[in-house]
Formats: structure tokens, sequence, C-alpha cells
């Protein structure tokens, strides 16, 4: 989604593809299953290193990064030409978010084991993570040919990384491709709807977002997709029981509380925004722009010091902050407390050119003050 593309207060959102769904991951009694099952084998002959390996590919399907990498890693050492283990431990590396070092492994594991077709679409999507997305388009493409069971992941990728390089159309192509490949899904649908909506395309945006809601009710992606979709049309209220269904489905996406905060201030209703930062702050402490957007909600309401002691901590979180410094400096004028208004307001000015909006109103707030 673009940024600006439904107001800046998005902003925050725009690096953040509006598909929620994931790639499948086998369920938690299969991966138990599978666990104990090695563990017994292991027991029995510590040097079996297939066995550490599929144990090991367990632990990471249930997110434990750890335990994988502990057991791809024994399953390398028992046989240091074991290709499938490299790829295993380079899965837990890239986990860990060691990339060059999980990028090293998925191409030994290749060198090792060139017909193991899932090192290829690891590997591209350790590309895709990296943000390489020329690299990633072409690792993608012989992971398609080379991984023929995971093709409907990699063209969701693939449609992704040309999407990031602005290449709609073959975007779009990759997307249609996943939906012939894989019908009943409504990533592919969600998806491309990002595409609709950053070419102004709104009610071509809707369907697919209606269509990925259709195919997959239960699944927080699509009405996440058409809450957004709804609130560039201002239907504000819709747009708010689709963020409801969001936060009922997955109670731990803080995104969704984000944009219903922002969705309640547009109604008026500071007071539900800030229950709704409080919880998305919670669930992601690290956010600069909550804090700042939170900041806003307070100072709108009068609470000149909660509002302060926000705007201080988003600052102190991304000191480059652009939009939070400006804010501040606003608040400090009403404050009157014109020196510090001043050099938030220099501040901004100061750092490399970002966001219009806060340089312009730094400009402006500089030709207020004496």
């Amino acid at each position: 989604m673009n940024c600006g593309s439904i107001g800046r207060i998005f902003g925050l959102f725009c690096a953040v593809t509006i598909a929620v769904t994931v790639a499948v991951h086998a369920d938690d009694t299969s991966n138990d299953r599978v666990i104990a099952e090695k563990t017994e084998i292991i027991a029995a002959d510590p040097t079996n290193a297939v066995a550490y390996e599929l144990r090991g590919e367990a632990w990471y399907l249930k997110r434990d990064r750890d335990r994988a990498f502990e057991d791809c890693s024994a399953a390398i050492r028992i046989d240091p030409n074991f290709g499938r283990a490299y790829n295993c431990r380079g899965r837990a590396y890239s986990a860990k978010g060691e990339r060059d070092r999980a990028l090293a492994d998925y191409n030994e594991a290749i060198r090792l084991d060139p017909g193991y077709g899932p090192s290829y679409t690891s590997r591209a999507l350790e590309y895709f993570n990296q943000r390489d997305f020329d690299l990633a388009i072409g690792a993608f493409t012989e992971a398609i040919e080379r991984n023929p069971k995971q093709a409907y992941f990699a063209l969701i990728k693939r449609g992704e990384a040309y999407a990031a390089k602005r290449d709609s159309d073959h975007a779009v192509a990759d997307y249609n491709e996943a939906m012939r490949r894989n019908p009943a899904a409504a990533w592919p649908y969600e998806l491309r709807s990002t595409v609709h909506f950053n070419k102004g395309e709104i009610d071509e945006a809707l369907d697919d977002c209606n269509t990925a809601v259709r195919l997959e009710p239960g699944s927080a992606g699509g009405h996440y997709c058409r809450a957004i979709v709804l609130l560039k049309k201002d239907d504000t209220d819709n747009a708010i029981r689709e963020l409801d269904d969001v936060t009922r489905i997955m109670p731990s996406f803080e995104k969704a509380y984000f944009v219903r905060a922002t969705a309640w201030r547009k109604k008026g209703d500071d007071r539900r925004a800030i229950a709704d930062f409080d919880e998305g702050i919670r669930l992601q402490p690290g956010n600069s722009m909550a804090y700042s957007n939170r900041a806003s909600a307070f100072r709108d309401m009068g609470e000149n010091d909660r509002a302060l002691a926000d705007y201080n901590e988003a600052i102190r979180l991304d000191p480059g902050n652009q939009i939070a410094l400006v804010n501040r400096g606003i608040l400090y004028m009403k404050l009157s407390d014109s020196a510090k208004a001043r050099a938030d307001f220099k501040s901004v000015l100061a750092l490399p050119p970002g966001d219009q909006w806060a340089v312009d109103t730094a400009r402006e707030g500089l030709g207020f003050l004496k």
C-alpha cells in the first residue's frame, strides 16, 4: 500500500502488505508427533543425521528457532555433506535475523544437493527479505522450475517482488497465475487488491478484498484488506466493523489496532482511539509512529503531559521521526515554550528530506516564533 495513499496518518502502515495470510505450517499436533518420533530414533542412534534434520524442521515449524538451529547443526556435524540439513539450518539462521549466514547455508545446500527444490525457494525468500528484489525475482523464477510443489508460494512472493519494484503488470500476472493454481486461496486476491489500490482502482481493489473474504471468511487478511479500502472510500463505520473482525480472528495483529485507532480519530472518538493505540503499543512497544499518533490524540484531548511523554518516547525510539518532532514543536508552542518549539522545528529541517508535511509545518512554525 502506497505511503500517503489513504492520508498521511497511514504512513505507519505503508511498508506492510495488507495480506496477513502466511505460508501454511503443519499443525502443532503433527509437529509434536514428528519431534517425539525422531527423539526416540536419536536416543537409539545418536548418529542419525536425518532424524536430527527432520526434528529440526519440526522445531522450525513450531517457531522454536533455537532448537531448530541446534538440531540442524547437529545433522551437519554428523554428515557435513547433507544438503537438506544446510537448508534446515539456513531457515533457523533466517528466523534469527542472521541473513548472510542463512544465504551461505542455502547456497551450500544447493551445491550439495541441486535436486532438492525447497533450498531454491528458501534462497529466493532470503533475497526477498534482504530487499534485493532483482535477485529475488530471478531466484523465485528458478524455484518455480526446480520446486513445483512450492510454485504457488514462489509465484506469490515473486509477484510481491515485482510489486516492490512498481512493476504492476508482472505482479498481477503472477497473482493471476497463483489464483489459477490455487483457486480457493484468498492471499493472491488480497495482494492484487494492493496493486489496484495504488493505481487508484478502488472499486476493483474492493472487489478483490470481497473475494478474499468470501473464499476465507475466517482469515484476518481479507477483512483487513477490505477495511483499508473502505477507509479510502470514507466508509469509516464499515471499516471499523471489518477491523473488529480482524482483532477477533487475530488478536495479536497489532496493525489492525493502529488502523482502527485512526478510524476512531476520524470519527472524533479519541478515547476509543487511545484504547486501540494502547493495545497496539502493548503488542509492538518499539513502534515510534504509534506513540506519535497516540500523543496527538492526547494533545487533542488537552492531556498535554501525556502527549509530551508520548512524543518524547516516539523520538527516543526514532530520533529521525519528523512527524513526532514537528508535532512536539507544535505542542511546545501551545505550552508557550518557544525555545523548545524552535529547537524541534530546526531539528526537522536539519534531517534529510522526508515527510513533506512535517518540513512545511516546521518552516511555518518557525515563521510564527519570535
